[in-house]
């Protein structure tokens, strides 16, 4: 019995944003409900499916997210730019949570023109 690149996939993520900066860093507000770009080396192709488990500011709250790949980073992309995936929100309660808790922990840096991990 073989094994398909699809069920290699790692389909759980653990995402850390406990100070402002890195959250600012990976926060997507561009994207339609919002979204966060994953580090990682592990291969999707746009319209994945990605569970990531979200956990917000010293408080540690943590947000269950089922997201979608919308944004790749290749190893290919500009060499400034870590290698990962752009998961969209969904456009339920969840997604309006995390959005919501990231906007409240990095306040005025949303409108920075600090470089992110995507632009």
């Amino acid at each position: 019995m073989g094994t398909s690149a699809e069920s290699q996939k790692v389909w759980m993520h653990n995402l850390l944003l406990t100070n402002d900066a890195h959250a600012a860093q990976c926060f997507m507000p561009f994207i339609k409900q919002g979204g966060l770009f994953l580090e990682t080396d592990q291969k999707y192709t746009l319209g994945d499916s990605v569970f990531v488990l979200v956990t917000v500011g010293e408080m540690g709250k943590k947000f269950p997210v089922n997201g979608k790949v919308v944004w790749i980073n290749s190893d290919n992309s500009r060499s400034d730019r870590p290698v990962g995936v752009g998961i969209q929100f969904p456009s339920d309660a969840s997604g309006e949570a995390v959005r919501l808790a990231i906007e409240k922990m990095i306040g005025k840096m949303r409108s920075s023109s600090k470089s992110t991990a995507t632009l």
